[in-house]
């Protein structure tokens, strides 16, 4: 028998994320929704992910060590990744507008703010999948 979250049909998101508790919650919500899910605990283990296989759709956090969440879309649009980018975060001890207003000029194609509500997370997902995906940031 396969092991289902390796399959390749079913829409595949990565979660990039240095939170433990979020990965794990979110990877179980979109398991149960369909989705083969993939993590990663920083920008740079999400850039070398994304190069290793096809990801539909990255879920972001902004605030991350090593390589942030911006550092990150812009490097994956710098070399023109074909995937619908949903930016995440809480705002840590800065103003949330000030951390996703730029993920969307730099090229995310959506915004939440944590804590994500599960119903809207589920829902953002279904829709931004049924979109196609971006390649390129508006600024470019």
């Amino acid at each position: 028998m396969t092991d289902p979250s390796r399959d390749p049909s079913r829409p595949t998101i990565l979660i990039a994320d240095d939170d433990p508790t979020l990965r794990a919650i979110g990877a179980e919500l979109l398991a149960d929704e369909g989705y083969r899910v993939l993590h990663a605990e920083d920008g740079d283990d999400a850039l070398r992910v994304v190069a290793a296989e096809p990801v539909d759709l990255i879920v972001l956090d902004m605030l991350m060590p090593n390589k942030d969440g911006l550092e990150t879309i812009i490097e994956l649009r710098r070399r023109k990744v074909s995937v619908r980018i949903l930016a995440i975060s809480s705002g840590g001890s800065m103003d949330i507008d000030s951390l996703l207003r730029p993920a969307l000029a730099f090229g995310a194609d959506r915004v939440m703010s944590k804590p994500l509500r599960i119903s809207t997370f589920a829902a953002t997902i279904a829709e931004m999948l049924s979109q196609p995906p971006s390649m390129t940031s508006p600024l470019a």
